[in-house]
């Protein structure tokens, strides 16, 4: 993570630095000119999943997984695998209790999965789910979850954009390739 990120992070919060975080990612046209020269590398080694391939299967299986304990509002499993310093920023678990509650009061229920990705970064394994929701139709929500081996080391819900004729929620490469 270069030192700009860094600085983000700490001065307005952790969001903010993972969503530049998620905007800094390949493309897909570059991440398949990345996993052509690993293929390439692979084809000496023994075949089988790497390990950020085994680890992102894994965020995207517990991602659902809690996801859908949390529209329910059954909030103690992700509670309990928060790390303290996400509990921090929740407060108690009748506060996140107290948040939950209100979205889905303001927001209803998921309306439409617009799309699911995984992606790794300096050690943290992802998973965002974009989505729209029953009474704002029009915006696009990502709900990100973090892993750091098996707690939950990020959560975070940001408008992702706007629904339109553009495409939208990682169903086309939105991203600026690395220099």
């Amino acid at each position: 993570m270069d030192a700009s990120i860094r600085d983000v992070r700490r001065t307005v919060g952790r969001g903010v630095g993972l969503s530049l975080c998620l905007l800094a990612a390949p493309t897909a046209a570059a991440q398949t000119g990345v996993a052509q020269t690993q293929n390439s590398a692979a084809q000496t080694r023994p075949a089988g999943p790497t390990t950020q391939a085994a680890a992102e299967q894994t965020a995207l299986t517990r991602g659902r997984a809690l996801l859908a304990e949390f529209y329910a509002v059954k909030l103690d499993a992700l509670w309990q695998a928060f790390t303290p310093e996400v509990r921090a920023q929740w407060g108690t678990l009748a506060d996140f209790r107290a948040y939950r509650e209100a979205g889905v009061q303001t927001f209803g229920a998921q309306r439409q999965q617009i799309g699911e990705r995984t992606l790794t970064r300096d050690g943290e394994t992802f998973y965002v789910r974009s989505a729209t929701f029953q009474r704002d139709p029009t915006t696009v929500w990502a709900i990100v979850i973090g892993f750091t081996g098996p707690r939950v080391s990020t959560f975070v819900i940001l408008r992702e954009g706007e629904t339109g004729n553009d495409p939208v929620a990682g169903l086309s490469p939105r991203w600026p390739e690395r220099p």
